[in-house]
């Protein structure tokens, strides 16, 4: 397959095909963009790194050193952050490092900052750690503006978190550096701890830049804990691999307490594809996947434009668009209204918070020809709502 083609060759019936329970939890007659999966193959250096691993028969217990280390020169080197190994701790995705960073910096009762609208995993931590959440909200009608000034206001003496998604799932912005400054300089005065999902770092729009808030000064080096994966930008979920970052030792040695004997790291499997997707191996699909994202979220705007009673956000990052529907249904009715006649399955807007009323969330990384099928039925069924 050549390049040109490699990210816009996903079809319906490739995808049925294929393995993943993106494209088989509903019958095989639904299109599905409730999962942040993309249609894409995988990159052969990925596939050829897994191969050697089993061929050299890297499935014993093994150390991750050379897979940290990959790690903590990839964060010095494209994130800005001075960091070693010892700065590493491998996970299981994201999401332990948000029960990680709660256990960390919380005692039940303490209050942990979240967004709303705001990936729902970080509520499900708050909730269970019975820590109170308190909501610092982003406004559609601003641009889902990060505004400090409304975070000051939330902040009070049981605030010991601040959770902060950049690039921002289910909104699509990316945090701008002055929006990362007024949060440190916050965080900084307060000496509160800041967990960063930075899981969307390489999915950035238009010439942005992606800025890690832990590079921005020491100070709010001490109080950031990072995290990233690889799943958003190669596709690679199964791999179930993430690494958080934290450059103060009294903090990652609290972390490795707290994790040991529960959190195990990543398969050698794992491991072993980690190097590839760390250093410049990879650089043309870092490339070409934002080159095809490009042309996918153009069509999605012109196809929104030409649909009444719906407004959108501009997407800066992610491959996640968040609609709003005007169409006089809660965001619960339209989701099963497009399952049953559009056979279109969408992310509930609630799911992410209050103000994700009349919200659907849709993953858009597939092909041209899917997501002009996606659009044809969702114009069709919205149309008898008239």
């Amino acid at each position: 397959m050549i390049r040109e083609e490699f990210f816009n060759s996903a079809t319906i019936e490739g995808m049925l095909a294929a393995p993943g329970i993106k494209w088989h939890r509903d019958p095989p007659d639904v299109i599905p963009l409730w999962l942040a999966d993309p249609d894409f193959p995988i990159a052969p250096e990925i596939k050829r790194a897994l191969l050697n691993a089993v061929h050299d028969e890297d499935l014993f217990y093994n150390s991750d050193e050379k897979a940290r280390e990959a790690m903590a020169a990839k964060i010095t080197r494209r994130n800005g952050l001075e960091a070693t190994a010892d700065d590493v701790m491998i996970t299981q995705g994201v999401l332990p490092a948000m029960w990680l960073s709660i256990w960390y910096a919380c005692k039940p009762g303490d209050e942990v900052i979240v967004n709303d609208p705001m990936y729902f995993p970080f509520f499900t931590a708050v909730e269970r750690t019975e820590t109170k959440p308190i909501y610092w909200p982003l406004e559609m009608e601003e641009g889902y503006r990060f505004d400090v000034e409304r975070l000051k206001e939330r902040v009070t003496d049981r605030t010991r978190l601040i959770f902060v998604c950049n690039p921002h799932n289910p909104c699509g912005r990316v945090m701008t550096k002055e929006e990362l400054k007024g949060l440190a300089d916050v965080a900084v005065d307060n000496n509160i701890v800041v967990m960063v999902d930075e899981l969307w770092e390489d999915i950035i729009f238009d010439g942005r830049k992606h800025i890690t808030l832990a590079s921005l000064s020491p100070e709010i080096a001490d109080l950031t804990i990072t995290s990233w994966g690889f799943s958003k930008t190669y596709g690679v979920a199964g791999l179930q691999m993430g690494y958080l970052c934290a450059t103060n030792k009294e903090m990652m040695d609290h972390l490795k307490k707290i994790a040991r004997g529960v959190q195990r790291g990543a398969s050698t499997l794992a491991r072993a594809a980690a190097p590839v997707m760390l250093d410049d191996t990879l650089n043309w699909w870092r490339e070409d996947v934002m080159k095809h994202l490009h042309k996918i979220r153009a069509l999605c705007e012109k196809r929104l434009e030409e649909t009444p009673g719906v407004t959108y956000p501009q997407l800066e990052g992610t491959y996640l668009m968040f609609p709003k529907f005007d169409y006089g249904m809660t965001s619960e009715e339209l989701e099963k209204y497009m399952f049953e006649e559009a056979r279109l399955r969408f992310s509930v807007g609630t799911q992410f918070g209050p103000r994700g009323e009349g919200h659907l969330r849709m993953c858009i990384a597939t092909s041209e020809a899917i997501i002009n099928e996606v659009f044809d039925r969702m114009q069709r069924a919205l149309e008898k709502l008239k």
